[in-house]
């Protein structure tokens, strides 16, 4: 009887601990836990009619990592009850959740829930992580968007991206790793490739002698080896004082990286932004990608801003009605087989 009654406690020990595992990856209300994160903190009071949820999510610590290894970034979640869908919004490198709160104007109050986060290496949690401008960021995009659709007031809602500059790379490598995982993209500014980045960089490198300007010698060299840890120090000094690109207090690691290729595995509807004289991701680049995209629906729009991710700054009412035009034909259905290729360019060069 005794042997009998321990078979019983085990199986009962066994039951409890299917049940615990068969939970992970489900949310339960009010503050409630997911496999890719968890809620830790619900307030009502912070913006009107809309319920804000902060937010801890665990992406993987690499791209190349297991499961098991992960990092925690903060994010927050505004909701609406009567929103048709949601969009993840992702910064850009030197930026944090809390600069992406004023694009939260470009969607309609209590038509689209939003979520933005911080990329690892930027904002609160970031000590001991890297930065690698896109390749591991798409862990954070993958792991933001399933919080997402595993929650179950949002996730039978439409799921879109808007992503500037290294967010819109990173939305890029998400996207091309689970073609389901976002219905349409907005995209402002993203880069074409790590290479073709440091090339630019490198090729504007340039000295005066007796009044003559010539290029840096070396500049193959280093472009070659860019991405070799010993090399990597004098890139990130030449990215500094050439490309004004300080990274203060993040920790970076150059990684090979093309969007340019991973592009050409997205099908879903894309909504192109560049700045015709933006110089960290210039208008080719851009057209590139465009070009490149496998989207039956696509648009591209080549606007007057004064450099990289100005288009908002520079005509935000244009820039705002844009956005929102694209999102709304988003939602209907059939966009994503409705054939439609356009390139839109500002005329003149005027400045408000």
């Amino acid at each position: 009887m005794k042997r009998a009654g321990n078979w019983v406690l085990f199986g009962v020990h066994l039951c409890l601990g299917l049940t615990t595992l068969s939970g992970i990856g489900q949310a339960s209300q009010g503050g409630g836990s997911y496999a890719h994160g968890k809620v830790v903190s619900r307030h009502a009071d912070y913006i009107d009619g809309a319920v804000t949820d902060k937010i801890i999510l665990y992406p993987k610590k690499t791209r190349l990592s297991t499961a098991r290894e992960v990092i925690e970034r903060d994010a927050v979640l505004v909701r609406y009850d009567d929103a048709v869908a949601t969009v993840l919004l992702c910064h850009g490198f030197m930026c944090s959740k809390i600069d992406t709160g004023v694009l939260r104007r470009l969607f309609p109050r209590g038509r689209f829930n939003v979520m933005s986060f911080d990329f690892r290496a930027h904002g609160t949690r970031a000590t001991g992580q890297q930065c690698t401008f896109g390749r591991d960021e798409a862990c954070d995009v993958l792991t933001a968007a399933y919080f997402i659709k595993n929650d179950p007031l949002l996730k039978d809602k439409p799921l879109f991206v808007y992503g500037f500059s290294m967010g819109a790379v990173a939305a890029i490598e998400a996207q091309s790793l689970d073609s389901s995982l976002f219905q349409a993209m907005i995209l402002d500014c993203p880069f074409d490739s790590a290479h073709d980045v440091i090339r630019r960089v490198l090729d504007s490198l340039t000295f005066s002698l007796f009044g003559y300007k010539f290029r840096m010698p070396g500049r193959a060299l280093l472009q070659r080896y860019a991405f070799h840890p010993y090399i990597q120090s004098l890139v990130k000094v030449v990215l500094k004082t050439v490309a004004n690109m300080d990274p203060r207090d993040i920790h970076i690691n150059l990684c090979p990286i093309s969007p340019k290729d991973s592009i050409k595995n997205i099908t879903i509807p894309i909504f192109f932004i560049v700045c015709k004289k933006d110089e960290r991701a210039p208008m080719a680049a851009v057209r590139g990608l465009y070009d490149g995209a496998a989207s039956h629906y696509k648009e591209l729009w080549l606007t007057n801003g004064r450099g990289h991710f100005d288009s908002y700054f520079h005509s935000p009412e244009k820039y705002t009605t844009k956005v929102r035009q694209f999102l709304e034909e988003s939602l209907k259905d059939g966009m994503v087989q409705r054939v439609y290729h356009r390139v839109i360019e500002d005329e003149g060069d005027f400045l408000l």
